[in-house]
């Protein structure tokens, strides 16, 4: 049995992996990626439009196990692995000994997930100081959480390690949720402050939420024991003297389901499905205001195509809300207590869809169809996200992020991982870079990023170790977006409206003595 605990095939299997876009989302022109960590970012952006095509975000990252293999994590997701690494059957070689591992945490955790963002946009109502942001993506976020010790060696090393045979593992727990949803999100942002130095915006987005899939269980205590089986030293059964806890599930048909028909989309049809809340305010100080002052020959404006402040600070209360699960043909939840339950070696093998995994469930544990309920719900992973701008020039930019998960990790729900960060970036409106040092996984794992835009595109990693396969990393991240910009502007010629620029304070006396200047210098020469 390689893994005792069936959770984490299915975790695995699933190729799930999560979300943080540090190195774009406290950009200028991140455009609708910017909505996402605070929805006030929709109004006075650098773009009149901007429509988003696709973007997607991969990480995995834990504080339990650092890998430590001769090749990268991706080479490993894409079969580009050497032949050196590999069997004469082609299947790559893997060694515990490539892993190491953290024996002495009081509390293991791994985050998986993906962040697809598909068709997007976001616009100006400049008259109306106003701008709307349409946005759609598809979540699926693995937490494992609350996990003691012997339970994440498990999980690493599966049954098969001689060195613990018949030795009571007691008073364990661990916390294990699978979450996948598409989202549909409509943002509004409104300026409701601009006076001289102070600047201020809001921002609200509703989202609809509907369910793909969800597998958790929540284990508050299991004791159990590896023994192995006489004459078979590839085999082992787990004794488990107690289990208790919680189990629950969405089948296949939950998924299938799925589509474009406006039942699934605004109905109740999704076996889960409920709805979500952003929002935020950002602050803005510009001391030089009045050299951003334009007049049109309707008046005085603001100079659009600039950033204007000294610096920035935001904070924004995101995914708040939860999705409710219902169907008797669909939704599967139990709350059971088993003594003395002893699982067979092969139990728990080629786990491919949530019905095999039921089936070994009830297998393993002796359950029934009685022993269901179907319903329950679960919370969106809110977090509080704060960010600290600092611009050193027009293009020179120092960030600084903290996002705060206000969620419960002991409990049925996704959770988005507390983080802080520090960002230096250098940004103009067709190239940027940016990378990030972060201390991610709930203050666990430190990591640095880097990420590049050009043009309509962009790409990044928020964990470059991981990537480059560098420092035995313990996770991996990457990310990137493909859209289309079209800028704000001012008029250019003087036919349509008149464009003048406010003079700056003093600004006379300054060429006054420019001038002053000159003339001494021109006396010289003569």
């Amino acid at each position: 049995m390689r893994v005792s605990f069936c959770v984490l095939f299915i975790f695995i299997q699933l190729n799930t992996f999560a979300q943080q876009w540090l190195g774009i989302s406290s950009s200028n022109y991140a455009g609708t990626y910017g909505i996402y960590a605070n929805p006030a970012n929709v109004v006075d952006s650098r773009y009149k439009f901007f429509i988003n095509l696709a973007g997607a975000n991969a990480d995995i990252i834990n504080n339990y196990a650092s890998w430590g293999a001769p090749y990268s994590i991706i080479g490993l997701m894409t079969n580009t692995v050497s032949s050196a690494n590999r069997a004469s059957n082609g299947r790559v070689l893997y060694r515990n000994t490539y892993t190491e591992e953290a024996v002495n945490n009081k509390n293991s955790t791994a985050f998986f997930g993906t962040d697809a963002r598909g068709p997007s946009l976001m616009f100006n109502l400049e008259k109306a100081k106003m701008a709307i942001g349409l946005t759609t993506r598809m979540r699926v976020i693995t937490n494992l959480n609350n996990t003691t010790a012997s339970i994440a060696s498990s999980f690493v090393n599966g049954t098969i390690r001689p060195s613990i045979y018949d030795i009571p593992q007691d008073n364990n727990h661990f916390s294990a949720n699978l979450n996948g949803y598409a989202e549909m999100g409509l943002t509004v942002g409104k300026i409701i402050r601009e006076q001289e130095e102070h600047f201020l915006k809001v921002g609200l987005t509703a989202k609809r939420v509907n369910a793909l899939l969800n597998v958790h269980y929540i284990t508050e205590d299991i004791d159990f024991t590896i023994k192995p089986v006489p004459a078979q030293p590839r085999r082992q059964i787990v004794d488990i003297a107690n289990a208790s806890g919680t189990f629950g599930l969405t089948n296949s048909a939950a998924m299938n389901i799925a589509g474009f028909s406006p039942k699934w989309l605004f109905g109740n049809a999704p076996a889960g499905y409920g709805y979500g809340l952003d929002i935020g305010f950002v602050y803005e100080y510009r001391p030089e205001y009045r050299k951003y002052k334009v007049k049109l020959k309707d008046g005085w404006t603001t100079d659009g195509t600039k950033n204007k402040y000294l610096y920035r600070f935001s904070m924004a209360l995101v995914d708040f809300g939860r999705m409710s699960f219902k169907g008797d043909n669909l939704v599967y939840q139990t709350n059971a207590v088993n003594i003395n339950t002893v699982i067979q070696p092969g139990t728990f093998n080629k786990i491919n869809s949530p019905e095999r995994l039921m089936e070994q469930m009830n297998t393993a544990f002796n359950w029934t169809d009685v022993d269901y309920t179907h319903a329950f719900k679960v919370p969106l992973p809110t977090v509080i996200s704060t960010s600290f701008d600092y611009a050193f020039s027009e293009k020179l930019y120092v960030n600084a992020t903290w996002i705060q998960s206000v969620r419960e990790t002991k409990g049925i729900g996704m959770n988005q991982p507390s983080l802080i960060a520090v960002i230096p970036r250098w940004e103009s409106r067709w190239f940027e870079v940016s990378m990030p040092l972060s201390l991610q996984n709930g203050y666990r794992n430190l990591s640095m990023g880097l990420a590049g835009r050009a043009g309509p595109l962009f790409v990044g990693t928020d964990n470059l170790p991981g990537v480059l396969n560098i420092g035995k990393p313990r996770g991996i991240n990457s990310y990137f977006g493909l859209f289309i910009p079209i800028y704000r502007t001012l008029p250019d010629s003087p036919n349509p409206c008149y464009e003048e620029r406010r003079p700056r304070w003093g600004q006379g006396m300054r060429d006054a003595m420019k001038k002053r200047k000159q003339r001494r210098q021109w006396n010289r020469i003569r």
